[in-house]
């Protein structure tokens, strides 16, 4: 979110929607409604002395009401843009009794002027991923929620084991504030239920259940838990495994049984847990607290945008023109909907689905590309090679994936006594916007000449604090990083020896952050095609993908013909003809002069770098030389799958190439 924020060519309008759309594919017209935050966005600095000095509280909404926020706030700790809203329904100024924040906002953000304004914006593409709401476990009355205090849903539940949290990670129980030590987890609520209307799966709730599980007996390893289930689906790649983790843990049970009801003890507020054992007789247990796995469906508002955009919807609610459509289209060409707004999924499939989307976009507008772009200007450069090094060092609490198991504080605390250290503090989330504004100001104010961030795998997150840096005035070289996460606490639980650890990789950093150096970036030429190896559903939507925005793509296929293994299916669940269907890709990529297509081929070599790979191809190519060599920029791999599920030959090439050119890098 924070990288979207601060991206020059990314305009975000919130509190918006969506009121009508006209026009073609690459000409829209846009009309939205935008509602008052009673705050300028423009001045707002995010400093919450608003909030600080807010006479009034009320429920935060993004903790699931666990949790308290004031009727002027900023409610959650990544929010972007990191300004200040008003709740109107609260807010007592309305009500001619109060206008505090006004008086103490330095920035002189508040504007309770402010009205509803409507815009109109002209675009060529629309992607819609509008996301979705929970099943409102109200509806299954025998359960409790909304009645039984420690009855909770998974949002909740997620919000409770949140460092960002109404109780900074830690699980208590609502009705008293006690730490819960059994948990049950109640599956399938609003989902494979017809008495609520949506008999489908949500494809999630098994593996969040897990998930959560898993956190709480991280926790509390004391702690016992168990899942009540008709059946554990873990969808995803690598989450069966998870799953089989999370059983052989100590103090896990899963339970194949559906709960009849939820009793609460009087005495104690415990829960009594019905349901009929293998022995055909009743049982009953009790529990701390009980989490509700509910479902994912579509909201109103979805639908009605859905409406808006004049796209259709199926029974419950979800795009149904994406689903029955095998290339994801709908019957409005230029509007591109994905994730969760076609139905539910997880959080990789919703990415994926969402670059789809953005991908089929981007073809559709390469005609223009870079003809609205914007350059970000960054204040000058200061020369600090004259300079005694003065670092600053922040530790990240990243959630409980850190703080959870190392003393953070503590770890700041010995930062303070390293040479060359002058500042040193511990932030909840290092990547959020507030914090990486709170860098470049520290930086800044105390004149920091190098940088060490003490948090997950640079990988990851090195660009984001390399930005800070640059907005700060500083090379963005002189930064270093400490991956006190994937290399410390996700693999050292013992919080004695992972603080140790991570200690002695945030004096390691500093060391190296002392003796760095200001860099300048180098453009380097790239090859601009792309090879794309496998020539089925997917390999041949990615070739045309790259030649559609411009690029050469190189397709190669092991095998005499293109298509997979759509060959040997017929038609789909939704009754698309998938024979005509691979029929009409392959013509269209026999008549796209930018794709060359190798059959019988496969990748027998592949090395060199970003942007400059080189690769030699053998079999039957047509001059009968045996094998050709190619240069190109970028590979993507879509070998697909053999019936014993063995990746191909060409897989395995492809990726022992990558890593071992990774590490030489």
């Amino acid at each position: 979110m924070a990288d979207a924020g601060r991206h020059p060519n990314i305009r975000i309008l919130t509190n918006t929607e969506v009121v009508s759309v006209e026009g073609d594919a690459g000409d829209f017209t846009v009309k939205v409604s935008r509602a008052p935050r009673y705050v300028d966005e423009d001045m707002c600095t995010g400093c919450r002395t608003c909030s600080r000095y807010c006479p009034y509280t009320v429920q935060n909404p993004f903790d699931e009401n666990l949790g308290k926020a004031k009727a002027i706030d900023i409610w959650c700790p990544q929010a972007v843009p990191n300004v200040s809203t008003i709740d109107r329904e609260s807010c007592l100024f309305f009500e001619k009794k109060c206008k505090i924040c006004a008086a103490v906002c330095e920035a002189r953000a508040i504007d309770f002027s402010q009205r509803k304004k409507l815009g109109v914006m002209r675009v060529g593409a629309i992607v819609v991923t509008a996301g979705y709401e929970v099943f409102d476990a109200k509806g299954v009355g025998a359960y409790g929620y909304g009645r039984l205090r420690n009855v909770v849903n998974a949002l909740e539940m997620e919000r409770l084991l949140n460092a960002s949290g109404p109780f900074a990670g830690e699980v208590l129980r609502p009705s008293d504030g006690s730490v819960p030590k059994k948990i049950a987890w109640l599956q399938c609520v609003g989902s494979r239920d017809a008495r609520t209307g949506q008999n489908y799966c949500s494809a999630v709730c098994c593996t969040y259940a897990v998930k959560q599980m898993m956190l709480v007996k991280t926790h509390y390893p004391e702690s016992e838990a168990a899942v009540f289930h008709s059946d554990i689906r873990t969808y995803g790649k690598g989450f069966e495994d998870f799953y089989d983790r999370a059983s052989r843990m100590n103090g896990v049970r899963f339970i194949r049984r559906r709960i009849s009801s939820v009793k609460e003890r009087k005495s104690n507020n415990n829960l009594l847990l019905t349901y009929v054992g293998d022995d055909r007789t009743v049982h009953e247990d009790e529990y701390e607290m009980v989490v509700l796995s509910v479902g994912m469906r579509a909201s109103e508002s979805q639908r009605r945008l859905a409406m808006v955009m004049g796209l259709e919807v199926d029974e419950y609610g979800f795009c149904s023109s994406a689903r029955r459509s095998i290339d994801g289209g709908t019957g409005r060409p230029g509007i591109f909907p994905a994730a969760t707004f076609t139905g539910p999924m997880d959080i990789p499939d919703a990415i994926s689905s969402a670059g789809a989307a953005a991908a089929a976009a981007a073809r559709l507008l390469s005609g223009r590309r870079w003809t609205l772009t914007r350059e970000k200007s960054y204040p000058e450069e200061r020369a600090v090679e004259a300079e005694d090094p003065r670092v600053g060092v922040f530790v990240c609490h990243c959630g409980t994936n850190i703080a959870g198991v190392a003393d953070v504080a503590g770890i700041a605390e010995y930062a303070r006594t390293l040479d060359g250290v002058v500042h040193s503090e511990h932030q909840s989330l290092s990547c959020s916007s507030d914090s990486q504004r709170k860098i470049a100001e520290v930086v800044r104010e105390k004149g920091l000449n190098r940088v060490v961030v003490a948090a997950c795998s640079p990988s990851l997150h090195e660009p984001t604090f390399r930005e800070a840096l640059r907005e700060a005035g500083l090379n963005p070289y002189l930064l270093a990083m400490a991956n006190i996460r994937e290399q410390c606490t996700w693999v050292h639980p013992d919080t004695v020896g992972a603080t140790a650890k991570a200690a002695d990789m945030v004096a390691m950093a500093v060391a190296r952050a002392r003796n760095l150096s200001p860099l300048q970036d180098v453009d380097v030429p790239v090859v601009k095609r792309g090879l794309v190896l496998g020539g089925g559903l997917a390999g041949m939507q990615a070739a045309l993908f790259l030649a559609g925005q411009g690029f050469e793509a190189c397709l190669v296929e092991k095998s005499g013909h293109l298509g997979g293994g759509l060959r040997h299916s017929y038609y789909s669940l939704e009754g698309d003809d998938l024979q005509a269907y691979v029929a009409d890709l392959i013509r269209e990529i026999e008549e796209e002069d930018r794709i060359t297509v190798f059959l019988g081929h496969e990748l027998t070599s592949f090395g060199g770098v970003v942007g400059n790979f080189r690769s030699t191809l053998s079999g039957n190519d047509p001059d009968g030389t045996g094998s050709v060599e190619l240069e190109h920029g970028i590979i993507i791999v879509a070998t697909g799958e053999s019936q014993r599920s063995r990746p191909s030959t060409a897989t395995r090439t492809a990726a022992g190439s990558s890593r071992s050119t990774n590490s030489k890098r």
